[in-house]
């Protein structure tokens, strides 16, 4: 066995894995990280100071002269490691002496001292208080003001709740029915139309989607009016947000809004002329329907099991789009008034008619000057990227809310709101909108050489790194300069 000449910790191994040639594996090489990418992201902090912030709105009970992490550098280490891939507390032990992520923190990647452990940031978690973490969601709304000095005109709130599976018995998660099934917190999520977070709050999992909705859309119109009085708020989400109280207080503070309305046998009636004309309408293009009734759909599911198995892709393509092609749509709107509301409020129903018969959408809306059509495809529908935004901070893994405490969760919930921010901070800078796991698996998760001297320290990617150039780009872009040749 060849021997090393550098100092080994722990000793060579011969690996028979080869019939060849011998196979050593040693443990003296250079000091790497495989997480290039969170200098990207520290860059990203430093130009916009968000976990800063969020670590000014928080209370150390500590002892000054005993603290070897301050909050800034524990914040920053927990939302680091969330933007990494690894969420756990627990995974502090393996991390805190990875020298990117120190260098993230602040800290020298070898010479300086690792990060917090495990029962470190564990304390992080439990030792909050609701008014702390009250200070912390009004963060992220003042943070968002703090990057727009230019007053937008017109800002869209997309409302969505999601469902996160809990395990334990940890406080307020509730078994929920219907189509949940399952023990839950039921969080609520507030994004502007571009996938800005704006609120993320935890909320038990017996609540509705309504439940808390009211009293966070009051203060988050309310701030945005002091920074900004003459703007336009529209607040658009599904049809489980059906509620009198929310319309009522929507009218009389100038908040315009598209929301979804659940179907019920007077917007049936009231809609009736509609529906024929959609019917009308389909037959006289395409005649009668084909999937009518059980039989109908069981030719459905047959004609889609063909088209499915056509082994020609362009073929494959032309015979799904033939089949979604038979459609006819009919837009109209009526006034209609529930026996819980206190006035009559425009209501526009979209009726498609296909071969599997009629489908119908309801949308309630003050908005004005917008013809029904208007409302439903420019408005409404695009709320549906909603949905992306929430799978998007769930690839963080902001489902492990495993903590017996509610408050805990509700802080653990809140670091990876800071995490996708923060990532949404750096993709605004590269110009695209993808998942948090493509910007990990292509940004993040990059290996590095580090080397560190008396007079600084050196970062090395390989020169065969795909995505280079546009690491290089973005992080001019978030203030990294080039240095000039001697």
């Amino acid at each position: 066995m060849k021997k090393s000449t550098a100092d080994q910790r722990i000793s060579q191994l011969s690996l028979d894995i080869l019939p060849e040639k011998e196979v050593t594996l040693a443990f003296d090489g250079e000091d790497v990280s495989g997480n290039a990418g969170l200098l990207l992201v520290a860059q990203a902090e430093k130009l916009t100071k968000l976990l800063r912030g969020a670590a000014e709105r928080l209370d150390d009970h500590r002892t000054q002269s005993l603290i070897k992490h301050n909050m800034f550098e524990q914040i920053a280490q927990r939302v680091f490691q969330i933007i990494a891939g690894c969420s756990a507390t627990a995974d502090s032990d393996s991390l805190r002496g990875d020298p990117a992520l120190k260098a993230a923190v602040g800290r020298n990647p070898l010479s300086g001292e690792d990060l917090a452990g495990h029962s470190t940031q564990q304390r992080l978690e439990t030792e909050r208080q609701y008014k702390e973490l009250y200070k912390l969601s009004q963060w992220l709304v003042e943070y968002y003001i703090e990057c727009h000095r230019k007053p937008p005109k017109r800002l869209v709130l997309d409302f969505d709740g999601s469902a996160i599976e809990t395990y334990g018995v940890q406080l307020n998660a509730f078994y929920r029915g219907g189509p949940y099934g399952k023990f839950m917190y039921f969080p609520l999520f507030v994004f502007d139309e571009n996938g800005w977070l704006l609120v993320a709050a935890l909320r038990p999992g017996d609540h509705g989607e309504v439940k808390w909705s009211l009293p966070i859309l009051k203060r988050l119109v309310r701030r945005l009016r002091q920074a900004w009085p003459r703007v336009e708020i529209v607040v658009r989400a599904d049809g489980a947000f059906t509620d009198n109280e929310l319309y009522k207080w929507m009218d009389e503070n100038r908040v315009r809004y598209v929301l979804g309305m659940k179907d019920n046998h007077s917007l049936f009636v009231k809609t009736k002329q509609f529906r024929a004309k959609a019917q009308s309408k389909f037959k006289r293009k395409y005649e009668e329907p084909r999937y009518l009734g059980k039989s109908g759909k069981k030719a459905k599911n047959k004609r889609l099991k063909e088209i499915s198995s056509t082994y020609d892709k362009d073929k494959r393509q032309q015979a799904r789009q033939e089949f979604e092609h038979r459609r006819a749509r009919v837009y109209g709107e009526t006034s209609y008034a529930a026996r819980s509301w206190d006035r009559e409020r425009r209501v526009i129903a979209r009726c498609d008619y296909t071969d599997s018969g009629l489908e119908v959408r309801y949308v309630v809306t003050n908005l004005t000057g917008y013809q029904a059509r208007q409302v439903y495809e420019d408005v409404y529908c695009r709320r549906a990227r909603c949905e992306m935004w929430i799978k998007s901070i769930k690839e963080t893994r902001c489902d492990r809310l495993s903590c017996s405490q509610f408050k805990s969760n509700m802080f653990r919930l809140l670091m990876h709101a800071l995490a996708y921010i923060l990532i949404h901070q750096v993709q605004i800078r590269l110009e695209q909108n993808g998942s948090v796991t493509q910007f990990q698996r292509t940004f993040i998760h990059v290996a590095v050489r580090v080397r560190e001297t008396r007079k600084g320290v050196e970062f090395q990617i390989a020169r065969s790194y795909h995505a280079a150039r546009t690491f290089r780009l973005v992080s001019k872009r978030l203030g990294a300069k080039t240095p000039l040749a001697a």
